[in-house]
């Protein structure tokens, strides 16, 4: 699958995530944007930020590997602002949902 939209990175997400995190993403979603790092190391990618309808806020991230193909989903404990580079792009998708926002977050946690 490739990701070009919202909605291609909402899908993955469906598709590639069970139990709990399933039930909170199909609850309210929230698109962080790209990320130059998503986990430590050096694969860039997405964050989605999904709530429960309990309130419970679950971070899921997509790395796109520069290694192996293709998309991996993993499950972030913290949000690695430092590393957001949605502000550079005009494409919504790595801008996430509230950029003014993210890039304010960015700026603090350099």
């Amino acid at each position: 699958m490739h990701i070009r939209t919202r909605d291609n990175l909402i899908e993955y997400l469906e598709e590639n995530t069970s139990g709990r995190y399933l039930r909170a993403l199909q609850n309210h979603n929230e698109n962080l944007g790209a990320f130059e790092q998503v986990l430590s190391g050096i694969d860039p990618g997405w964050i989605v930020k999904v709530t429960s309808k309990y309130g419970n806020i679950y971070y899921l991230g997509i790395t796109l590997s520069k290694i192996f193909p293709g998309c991996r989903t993993c499950i972030l404990k913290e949000v690695p602002w430092k590393y957001w580079i949605g502000g550079q792009s005009k494409n919504p998708l790595y801008q996430g949902d509230d950029p003014e926002k993210y890039k304010e977050l960015r700026n603090v946690r350099k």
